[in-house]
């Protein structure tokens, strides 16, 4: 006995190329399934290795090109080359402090802790001395 419904989805292998394509440029996902002529759920069930990976790998791709072109003798590939690498040099840096970032206080907070500090003829009174010893 024959299914009823719809058959499955079965992606092509253009439109695997074009979700890598355009999830590499940044594209929302429901503007590549419009695109691609599927639903938004479709796309991620049968593109997600292209949305998670595609990204990663056309970057792979532009690098050889510029690597390749650097080695050519192309002056602007070579520059291109070498401000990506410091920029990234800059980033592992800043990843790799120790320090962490200061937490912002709030408003309240930071009045608090003002006035903990005033001294002075404007300074809270000490707390009274205890008599009686519970001991």
């Amino acid at each position: 006995m024959a299914r009823a419904g719809r058959p499955s989805f079965k992606p092509t292998a253009k439109q695997r190329r074009s979700v890598e394509q355009m999830a590499s440029v940044g594209e929302k996902h429901d503007v590549i399934a419009k695109a691609v002529g599927v639903s938004d759920e479709t796309l991620r069930k049968y593109f997600g290795d292209e949305l998670r990976v595609g990204p990663a790998k056309r970057r792979q791709e532009v690098l050889e090109i510029l690597y390749s072109a650097a080695r050519k003798g192309n002056v602007s590939a070579a520059k291109r080359i070498e401000e990506m690498t410091r920029l990234a040099g800059a980033a592992a840096a800043i990843e790799d402090r120790d320090e962490p970032a200061p937490v912002p206080i709030g408003k309240k907070a930071a009045t608090k802790a003002a006035a903990e500090g005033v001294t002075g003829k404007y300074a809270p009174p000490a707390a009274p001395k205890l008599v009686v010893n519970n001991e």
